[in-house]
């Protein structure tokens, strides 16, 4: 009853003060809308990186790919193709969210997206969000979150794109994706195929990886028409993985994994009055296999059910001022052989404020109240501020108070979860520089992140992991962003762009480094364009990184060189040809697992736009 008479009392707030209020007129719907505003309207003092098409393109294989090459985060692979999972700001791979369309699609089980399963190919915007986000996206958002999101527009678009790859390794892939609007719809169709035997060598060790074939397979609908005075949408994709996973240099891969994903999401957002409505209804679904030998038929299995519910008003008053109230449902259904029947019921209420003082200063605030059945969780908030001090000089700031609950896995593991386990709680604070001049764009942010109660899963006697609450740990760092774009002579462009970080996280009882984390990374590319011939050039450095608690031991730092090239054909630009050479000087390197990542590879790629 009392948390009734606080959802009473806040929707009663957010209706009489959006009476009173003196309001713009009823905006009419932009050409082109993204599914998730609340990334636009409400993160101004925030660091959101977008990803282009042709980063996308050159990076197909999957998003691990693409953001290793193109953003600060660092990934721990198990294996070329095999689990990888971030490291942001020194966080885990839990407390970084992926949202896709402004869901939270992290596994109940795990608490994480396993960023090799995704194909970065059907989306229309990839976007990187720094810093806290757990007002708006709820429990993981807290070193960061990825956002996948498809737009629609009802302008008139009739564009079909297929993409034909091959690669090392017996590698192939494919993709299609068509648009079509007419009348009052809009339909966007999608399909992509990736099938490897993943049979490299290790450089150096005259031994080839022999268990390490994938295969994945997704296709995904979007869907919106247009109604009176509002629009109704659909989203929904479907993902199929199955995995053969590699051994290492002293044991040989026997087990493999296949998984099921669905995903579907279905909003109606009309103008009512004075409000911008939108109610919304999200089912998520996923289905595991764990073969511990694939020679044989035993394996472990698990599903989850996640339904969430949402309403939420939006009003822009007359002042600049953007307020966005929301309730939300959540109900989380999971059973596996290895976590029992799980259940969990989350209801949120979220209120969000934005606040265009001048084109030259803008600022945020926002609150959110979760009622969960099994915690008591603390009132989340996050504030945010950008003021441009001149024509190509801004500072942002921002500052939030985050969280992760556990997850099922966590808790109800049988060969190692903890029941006692508590949420994790923590506190961050951001500032950031932005300087632009012309093609010229710098980004310097610092960051500091203090966590209570962190859950780890540590390596206990016996090779069995299990999961902690580590009292205190610190995340401090800096991040540069560098972006430059010359004109080098007639039809002539040079484009320079890089990313370096350090990243100090530790455990403040232990005073070690977090493992997993390295103090360093970088990432960078040269691209050189002469009409409709492009060279680049990507560079990867991962510093060293700790595998124990203790810091005795360690992956040595390593660094990557990829050399590629795309042409569009003069007769027909919406033709084009690429092709990558992959690890240049075939340089061995062992990934935070011990197993060896490719050799030397080649893969090219064929597009074609109709």
């Amino acid at each position: 009853m009392k948390n009734l008479h606080y959802h009473i009392i806040l929707a009663i707030f957010l209706c009489s003060t959006s009476v009173v209020a003196q309001l713009d007129t009823i905006q009419q719907l932009p050409e082109v809308l993204l599914t998730d505003a609340k990334l636009v309207h409400f993160s101004k003092g925030f660091k959101i990186e977008k990803v282009n098409d042709s980063i996308v393109e050159r990076n197909a294989t999957s998003l691990t790919e693409t953001l290793t090459y193109n953003s600060l985060i660092y990934f721990k692979e198990n294996g070329y193709g095999m689990v990888s999972s971030p490291s942001f700001r020194g966080t885990n791979a839990s407390q970084t969210a992926v949202i896709w369309n402004g869901i939270n699609i992290n596994s109940i089980f795990t608490g994480q997206t396993d960023f090799n399963v995704i194909s970065p190919l059907n989306y229309d915007d990839i976007s990187i969000r720094s810093g806290g986000g757990g007002v708006q996206y709820g429990s993981g958002a807290v070193g960061g979150s990825i956002h996948l999101n498809n737009t629609y527009t009802f302008k008139k678009t009739n564009k079909t794109n297929v993409g034909l790859r091959y690669g090392s390794f017996s590698t192939i892939a494919a993709n299609a994706n068509t648009t079509q609007t007419w009348d009052n719809h809009y339909l966007n169709i999608g399909v992509d195929f990736l099938r490897s035997e993943n049979d490299y060598d290790y450089v150096g060790k005259d031994k080839m990886n022999k268990h390490g074939q994938f295969l994945r397979f997704s296709a995904k609908v979007n869907e919106a028409r247009r109604i009176r005075n509002g629009v109704v949408t659909w989203n929904s994709e479907y993902v199929y993985n199955d995995r053969n996973f590699s051994g290492s240099l002293n044991t040989t891969g026997k087990d493999a994994y296949k998984d099921i994903t669905t995903r579907n999401l279905w909003q109606l957002q009309k103008q009512i009055g004075i409000f911008n409505t939108k109610a919304s209804f999200a089912h998520l679904y996923e289905q595991f296999r764990y073969i511990p030998d694939s020679e044989k038929s035993n394996y472990d299995k698990g599903q989850a059910n996640s339904f969430i519910g949402g309403l939420q008003t939006e009003v822009l008053f007359k002042n600049n001022i953007r307020l966005n109230g929301k309730a939300e449902y959540t109900l989380l259904n999971g059973n596996g052989d290895n976590v029992g029947d799980n259940s969990r019921r989350t209801l949120a209420a979220v209120l969000l404020l934005n606040h265009k003082v001048s084109d030259d200063f803008n600022y945020g605030l926002n609150i959110r109240k979760e009622f969960l059945n099994e915690y008591d969780n603390p009132i989340l908030f996050s504030a945010d501020a950008k003021y441009k001090v001149s024509d190509f000089y801004a500072l942002r700031i921002n500052g939030s108070k985050n969280y992760r609950i556990p997850t099922f896995n966590d808790l109800y593991w049988y060969a190692g979860g903890n029941i006692d386990l508590k949420p994790e709680t923590s506190y961050q604070v951001e500032l950031g520089q932005e300087i632009s001049s012309g093609k010229l764009n710098v980004d310097v942010a610092a960051y500091y992140i203090k966590s209570e109660d962190l859950i780890k899963w540590t390596p206990r006697n016996g090779g069995i992991w299990e999961p902690e609450n580590i009292s205190e740990t610190r995340n401090f760092g800096a991040e540069v962003t560098f972006d430059y774009t010359v004109e080098v002579g007639k039809s002539q462009i040079l484009n320079l762009n890089a990313h370096y970080s350090y990243t100090k996280a530790e455990d403040l009882k232990k005073e070690k480094q977090l493992i997993y984390v390295p103090y360093h990374k970088a990432a960078g590319s040269i691209t050189y364009s002469y009409k409709k011939l492009s060279i680049y050039l990507q560079g990867l450095f991962n510093g060293e990184a700790y595998t124990t608690t203790d810091n005795s031991d360690v992956v040595d730092a390593y660094s990557l060189l990829n050399l590629g090239a795309d042409y569009a054909f003069p007769f027909n630009p919406n033709i084009k040809l690429g092709g990558r050479v992959k690890n240049v000087f075939n340089k061995y390197y062992e990934n935070v697992a011990y197993r060896p990542m490719p050799s030397r590879s080649i893969e090219i790629f064929l597009n074609f736009n109709i």
